[in-house]
Formats: structure tokens, C-alpha cells, sequence
């Protein structure tokens, strides 16, 4: 991952850290449907980015720790006062976590690597605890964009190919789906945006029905929840 990436996604050292309530409410949206028995305590994010996950957990008071394989998003990360790792094998083995994250990683690794990389997820998961995986939908011509779009994506993952490496990793999927319109990143509560999520369902109801007889997830991303078997 070059500079000239970052400068491409658009993380700005100034940023780093920083999520915005748009944001907020859809990371709390999808750990409320992660169903934790407790907040979590500990977290582990996979990828961070430019930290705007592990903001949040600092700012819900939990202890947050981060795997980045660049360099200089790890050197932003540690100047913001987070553990930061090169790699899950080097957290030691007594250390587990009610919560994993992994948004936007899978899809950059070979899948038979991303079945040994989930594997690896499950050993350090804490009794009851889940992992929040989020990869562009194969399942939907919207995600084509998102899957495209970025050249260092490798593989293309659907929920029926995300279910069979999850069981293969020791893991069950116990709920899948993006947020709703209203807890979606950058999305205010507005007439208009009220307006297109009617339009999207009603239109995706209706590509469903001529093509799959049935409901299918069309979100242009697909996240879903895993937990040990």
C-alpha cells in the first residue's frame, strides 16, 4: 500500500481517528445486531484505515487495538496513543477479544487464504464473541462498483461463498445485511434520503422477483456477524 494510495482513499494524517456521527451510528447499528451477552472490553481491527473504527471504540470507552500492514497508518495510530500490531500471530495466544473487525480486508486476499485468515480470527475470539466482517456484495450488480473499483481487490465474495469458507474456518454466520437508510455512513435523516431507501426497496424487491423469485440482499456491500460453532 503506497502513499499515493492513502492519498487515493483520502486519509489525511489530520484525520486519522476522527468518526463522525454519520459513522457512529452505523458502527452501533451493527454491533447492536452483533447481540454481545456485555459491551465488549477488548476489540481487535483488522485493516484500520485511517482509524475512524478505533475512534469509535475509544470514544464508547473500550480498549482497542489495530493490525495495519502500513507503515505509516501504523506510525498515525501509535502517535494517537493505540496498540497497533503487525500481524494477529504476534498478539500473544492469552489474549482474546469480544470483538473483532474486519471492514473492506477480505476481499483483498486470495480465498483460500481468507479461509486460514478467519481460522486465525476464531482462535483469538473471547467466549461469545463475534467478528463483524464486511466485504463489497458479489451478490448484487451494485457492489461491482465497490468490488471494481480499487485495483488491489483480489476476490469476489458472496454470502453463499462467505457462508461456505466461514464453516470451513470453524464459524457460523448468525445474521447478515447492511444498516438500514437512516444509520448508513453519510446519510442524514432528510426527505430525500427517506425518498431513494423507498425507491431502492421497492426496486429491489422488484429485481429480485424477476430474476431470483424471491428476496436477496442487494446492498452494494454485504456485512455479516460470525461467531464460533
Amino acid at each position: 500500500m503506497s502513499d499515493a494510495y492513502l492519498d487515493w482513499k483520502h486519509w489525511e494524517v489530520e484525520r486519522f481517528g476522527r468518526c463522525p456521527d454519520s459513522e457512529s451510528r452505523y458502527f452501533a447499528w451493527h454491533i447492536r445486531k452483533a447481540r454481545l451477552p456485555a459491551p465488549p472490553n477488548r476489540v481487535l481491527e483488522i485493516g484500520f484505515g485511517n482509524g475512524n473504527f478505533l475512534g469509535y471504540c475509544r470514544s464508547q470507552g473500550w480498549q482497542a487495538a489495530g493490525i495495519e500492514v502500513n507503515e505509516i497508518l501504523k506510525q498515525r495510530a501509535t502517535a494517537a496513543g493505540f496498540q497497533v500490531h503487525q500481524d494477529v500471530h504476534v498478539i500473544p495466544e492469552t489474549e482474546h477479544f469480544e470483538l473483532i473487525a474486519a471492514f473492506d480486508v477480505l476481499e483483498h486476499m486470495p480465498i483460500d487464504q481468507a479461509q486460514t485468515f478467519l481460522a486465525t480470527l476464531r482462535s483469538r475470539l473471547a467466549p461469545q464473541g463475534a467478528i463483524l466482517l464486511r466485504v463489497p456484495n458479489g451478490d448484487s450488480p451494485f457492489g461491482r462498483t465497490y468490488q471494481h473499483g480499487d485495483r488491489t481487490h483480489i476476490e469476489t465474495y458472496g454470502l453463499g461463498k462467505l457462508r461456505q469458507i466461514s464453516l470451513a474456518a470453524g464459524l457460523t454466520i448468525t445474521r447478515s445485511g447492511e444498516a438500514p437508510w437512516y444509520a448508513q455512513q453519510e446519510r442524514n435523516r432528510t426527505p430525500r434520503t427517506f425518498l431513494r431507501a423507498v425507491l431502492r426497496k421497492i426496486l429491489d424487491r422488484l429485481i429480485c422477483f424477476a430474476y431470483f423469485g424471491g428476496r436477496m440482499d442487494l446492498s452494494p456491500n454485504i456485512l455479516v456477524v460470525l461467531k464460533a460453532n
